[in-house]
């Protein structure tokens, strides 16, 4: 056996630490300035990201009135749709949220990540951290509906937990994606606006799945439609498809990488891309 064997160099040891003092110190930007970019959202306007609720809100109920009345035929009891229609807002919006501010702010950052040397995903975490804040109020909500209106809270909690937490994951690695792409590309933010709108009506979040009848294979390859199933379900007090934890666990692992990888290739060029 060499001499050598399990001996630790000072270097590497070094490096670890200055790594992990690293990580950390992007961990408190993360944090701080997130909760500095709420605190200023409540002194501007009083609610704060409340705003962002009551719009969900809104919008629930008037798309739930409007698609309620128009699919009234096809609906087996409409009084069923409009919790399934909330339950899937609330994951879509972050979804949808989250990619639109990553593919259409992180240019913003270029100057940070030049001259502060800041990593782009301590910037996609800030964002990440309000939409999850967002999230969380909305989850809020709408289980104080339940109570007041149906008297009866139909929750999961230890599946939607997880659910939340697999659904974030995979929202931070496209975002970081979106991002070093849109950085790139500046005329991109606007073709990804375009596709999430696209998406929205295209994955079932207004409609039910079954819809699709015997093509309903089409949604169940759609991992938008997999992201929104990991929280509508255990919202609504129903058991998430073993099929749909398998394809978001596979895609977080395979994306994850995939982004990991470019990113470590890219992050030196990365904030001189104007």
């Amino acid at each position: 056996m060499s001499a050598n064997a399990g001996y630790i160099s000072p270097n590497m040891t070094l490096a670890q630490s200055t790594y992990t003092a690293g990580l950390l110190a992007n961990l408190r930007f993360a944090v701080f300035t997130a909760g500095v970019d709420i605190a200023a959202s409540f002194r501007r306007t009083g609610l704060g990201t409340l705003w962002a609720s009551l719009g969900l809100a809104l919008a629930t109920a008037a798309m739930g009135t409007l698609f309620g009345t128009v699919l009234r035929q096809l609906l087996p009891d409409y009084d069923q749709y409009v919790p399934y229609l909330v339950a899937g807002m609330i994951p879509w919006a972050l979804l949808a949220g989250m990619l639109h501010q990553a593919a259409g702010q992180t240019w913003q950052y270029m100057a940070q990540l030049r001259h502060a040397a800041l990593p782009l995903p301590a910037i996609m975490l800030r964002m990440l951290l309000r939409h999850m804040l967002i999230m969380a109020q909305n989850i809020a909500l709408a289980v104080l509906a339940q109570i007041f209106l149906l008297e009866t809270v139909s929750l999961a909690p230890l599946p939607l937990l997880l659910g939340s937490l697999l659904l974030i994951a995979n929202t931070a690695w496209i975002s970081l994606l979106l991002g070093m792409l849109c950085a790139r590309f500046r005329d991109m933010p606007q073709l990804v606006a375009w596709t999430v709108h696209l998406a929205f009506f295209l994955t079932p979040v207004l409609w039910p799945a079954y819809f699709l009848s015997r093509f309903v294979w089409l949604a169940e390859i759609n991992p938008l439609f997999q992201f929104v199933e990991l929280v509508r379900r255990p919202l609504l007090g129903q058991e998430v498809a073993p099929l749909t934890w398998l394809c978001c666990a596979l895609l977080l692992v395979l994306g994850g990488s995939i982004t990991t990888l470019l990113y470590h290739r890219l992050r030196w060029r990365l904030p001189y891309w104007t």
